[in-house]
């Protein structure tokens, strides 16, 4: 279907000189805000718990998520896979408050930080 679409816009721009207007999203995106670009941004640092900069993940901390959806890609902070999933006290297993407590982190502040960063770069 899309490589249809392609060769239809291919064509009209070879044949008839013009462009084949492009449709206008069917409904403008709900929830929270998603920025590929920011959390592969976010993957290149430590882990914010250990320090590791193996297999660091971009950890979405906020709270602003809800009904099975992930928070905004700007609350996320570096965890690598350990201290993120896989350790017996991982941040998805105990929890936020457990894990903020346990490595005396404040995800908020964290993610407001690495936010600014990336604005001011």
């Amino acid at each position: 279907m899309r490589n249809s679409r392609l060769l239809e816009q291919w064509l009209a721009g070879e044949v008839l000189g013009r462009e084949i207007p492009r449709k206008p999203p069917a409904r403008e995106r709900r929830g929270p805000a998603r920025d590929a670009a920011y959390r592969a941004w976010i993957r290149e640092w430590p882990c914010a718990a250990c320090g590791s900069t193996w297999n660091v993940e971009a950890a979405h901390t906020g709270r602003d998520g809800g009904l099975s959806m992930k928070s905004s890609d700007y609350s996320c902070v570096p965890l690598c896979s350990d201290c993120h999933r896989r350790a017996p006290h991982a941040y998805h297993r105990i929890g936020r408050d457990a894990f903020e407590r346990r490595h005396s982190l404040s995800f908020p502040r964290i993610a407001a930080q690495l936010h600014e960063i990336w604005r001011a770069s």
